[in-house]
């Protein structure tokens, strides 16, 4: 249905994809994109653990004296990577938990930053999905990339627009600017002040304030990022972290967690640092006063509740 709605040809085989390679995919692809199910269980380790394409950077699996597959996460995660050929790439959905995942998966995720494949990792919001709550994370793979010792790190998780109280989605301008950034890493600056004129034209032709306003907000918000129009590291959006030196992937445990590098932002309360100590000691004030009042009424509960108890006896 998906190949039809978006007029695409494409040759689609009845399979089980943990035990049958029916594409003959390792090394054979250009471009792979892909949603596939997370955290599947009761996948046959018997039946994956020979595969080329599972096993290329390790076969995930618990330690014990029967070993088995702790869910099917790094099986597609393999799938997809060992798919490419010298220049593919690809892009896949992911369950967070993915990211820091230990033991075998750790091991796994280890050779894959070491082999250079991975170029990018996003932290999407939560509640993107009609039928998953939990947040995902976007993995972006690209085998010819040059610069194989750092990866992009983006967090998108502040950045939605809600559709209803349940579900949240991305517009088409919050697309075109977390996108923007990976043209920027890639040294594409021509893109970054197209979509600053697209913007301009489009505030320039809307009818109403409100669009006016909005389209000026997203050429606000390139901007205070990325004043030089060039890319570079944004406090709480996004990072490139090498995989040595202090805060690096290596010294972070090999985690691809994008809050991991990307940081908070803290924001400015306009109150100089005096201010703020003043404030602070004038709320500890009021906190130990409340603890006092607090204390006395906890007693003349305790003597009411005698009181009563007197009474009934």
């Amino acid at each position: 249905m998906n190949l039809f709605l978006n007029n695409i040809r494409g040759d689609i085989i009845e399979a089980n994809s943990y035990y049958a390679d029916p594409h003959s995919s390792f090394g054979n692809f250009d471009y792979v994109m892909a949603n596939p199910p997370f955290n599947v269980d009761n996948v046959e380790l018997d039946l994956v653990n020979d595969q080329k394409r599972f096993n290329h950077y390790g076969v995930p699996q618990t330690k014990s004296k029967k070993p088995t597959v702790p869910n099917a996460n790094y099986l597609w995660i393999n799938q997809f990577a060992t798919a490419l050929n010298e220049n593919g790439r690809a892009a896949l959905v992911m369950a967070n938990s993915a990211s820091d995942a230990g033991h075998s998966e750790k091991d796994i995720r280890k050779a894959l930053i070491e082999d250079g494949v991975i170029s990018q990792m996003v932290a999407l919001p939560s509640n993107m999905f009609i039928t998953v709550t939990l947040p995902a994370t976007l993995w972006f793979f690209d085998k010819g990339k040059e610069r194989k010792d750092e990866i992009l790190f983006i967090d998108a998780r502040n950045i939605f627009t809600q559709v209803d109280r349940a579900l949240r989605k991305f517009s088409d301008e919050q697309i075109k600017n977390l996108s923007i950034i990976t043209r920027l890493y890639e040294g594409d600056r021509e893109s970054f002040y197209e979509l600053i004129k697209e913007y301009e034209n489009s505030r320039d032709k809307a009818e109403s304030e409100e669009d006016k306003q909005y389209f000026q907000k997203q050429i606000n918000w390139l901007q205070e990022r990325f004043p030089e129009g060039k890319y570079e590291d944004v406090i709480g959006l996004c990072k490139v972290a090498k995989l040595e030196g202090e805060d690096g992937i290596i010294d972070q445990d090999y985690s691809l967690n994008p809050g991991r590098y990307v940081g908070v932002v803290i924001e400015d309360d306009g109150m100089t640092a005096e201010e703020f100590k003043e404030e602070l000691v004038g709320l500890n004030d009021e906190f130990k006063r409340l603890n006092e009042e607090a204390k006395e009424l906890k007693k003349k509960i305790e003597r009411n509740l005698d009181k009563l108890v007197i009474e009934y006896e």
